[in-house]
């Protein structure tokens, strides 16, 4: 097992409240002119109230009522939470000591504040604070789920990189957090969404609740993290050194200096590729695909341990040969804002396919580099306009 934490959802995935949020939401809508039903407002329980509002009454109302409605909003959950007892779903108490047992550093990650968060607890009778090392809520994001933004202050805080963490959630708005995040998303079903819904949004597994995560564990956090070596900062780099060389060795060949590396679990390289498109005049010779050529016949077909490290954005098609590939991870120096992916490729959905954690950012501005330089040697090469947009498009 190489994860360090483990983070979790809250609502929906260790108490079962998701129903009295959706009431909440329905009373404060009522009290204040809209009647909105209850089937309405339920997909959209997980996202933050920032967003909710817009999401269910258009923008022009959250303008004018956005604030008006989440201060009801709280009001009325408040108020249900005095009443009502919420249910603790199945051996959350034993999951969680088992987790810590076994090394693992344990978050929570929950849109609410703190005064609900609190409240949730007492209502529940259960101290999920004294049961983990740290609690993230909304006022430590500047966004909420599905903005990866709770994610990455949580992975922060446990001063450890995406990659090393995996995050335990019910809803698609979790799963798409954790995507974006470049965390890998576990699954559960009692938040009341389907098993397609929640891997069509982006988790790689998904079970019926906590209990059966705990009775499935081995193969839960295999499934999170499949390889043997800790993917940490250092290691990131590492690899990404070696992309760099290849992407180098490109450059001097014409190209434009993209390279890719595609290594096993335990961190050692199987292969190499750097863009081949002007030597071959072949549109699709993108390192990536080079690089997954290269390593025909040195990796099993089932091997689901791969991390895929380039230069660059992976772009569309190179994602989705990654997913095809059953990559675990891709890691990326340089965003490619008008190319890549990440954000336009759907989850494989196949059993022999897998959503990797993207996580990008790695030795970003080594990258850049290497394309100003490309750019100042080769400014009429068939690449040039490619790699101008790049330079403007791409943040420094």
């Amino acid at each position: 097992m190489a994860l360090d934490a483990i983070i979790f959802d809250v609502d929906g995935t260790l108490l079962d409240t998701n129903a009295a949020h959706v009431e909440a939401w329905r009373r404060a809508f009522e009290t204040n002119g809209f009647m909105v039903a209850a089937d309405r407002i339920a997909p959209e329980i997980g996202k933050g109230g920032d967003l909710l509002v817009g999401s269910v009454l258009g923008q022009s109302a959250e303008d004018e009522h956005g604030d008006t409605l989440r201060e009801a909003y709280g009001e009325a959950f408040l108020d249900i939470t005095a009443h009502e007892h919420f249910t603790v779903f199945p051996q959350v108490r034993e999951l969680l000591q088992t987790l810590r047992e076994r090394g693992l550093t344990l978050a929570i990650a929950t849109s609410a504040d703190k005064k609900y968060f609190e409240a949730l607890q007492k209502s529940a009778g259960i101290n999920l604070e004294e049961l983990v090392d740290l609690v993230t809520t909304n006022d430590d994001a500047e966004n909420s789920k599905p903005e990866p933004d709770l994610v990455l202050a949580t992975a922060k805080k446990l001063n450890l990189s995406p990659a090393q963490c995996a995050m335990l959630g019910d809803t698609p708005h979790d799963a798409q957090a954790c995507k974006r995040a470049g965390v890998v998303c576990l699954g559960v079903e009692s938040g009341g969404h389907s098993p397609e819904k929640l891997r069509a949004a982006g988790a790689r597994a998904v079970w019926r609740d906590t209990g059966e995560l705990l009775s499935h564990l081995d193969e839960a956090l295999e499934t999170a993290s499949p390889g043997p070596a800790k993917i940490t900062r250092a290691l990131q780099e590492e690899l990404m050194r070696a992309a760099l060389d290849t992407a180098r060795d490109g450059m001097k060949n014409g190209e434009a200096p993209i390279g890719a590396v595609l290594a096993r679990g335990d961190g050692s390289i199987l292969a190499r590729g750097y863009n081949r498109m002007q030597g071959t005049g072949n549109k699709t010779a993108h390192a990536e695909i080079v690089t997954f050529a290269n390593a025909a016949g040195k990796v099993p077909l089932d091997a689901r341990d791969l991390l895929l490290v380039s230069t660059l954005e992976p772009c569309v098609m190179c994602t989705g040969a990654a997913m095809e590939a059953a990559v675990d991870t891709i890691l990326f120096a340089m965003d490619a804002p008008a190319d890549n992916g990440s954000t336009r490729v759907r989850p494989p959905q196949s059993p022999e396919s897998q959503m990797p954690r993207l996580v990008g950012g790695v030795l970003a501005e080594e990258s850049r580099a290497l394309f100003e330089e490309y750019l100042h040697d080769n400014p009429d090469s068939p690449s040039a306009p490619f790699v101008r947009q790049l330079l403007e498009l791409a943040p420094s």
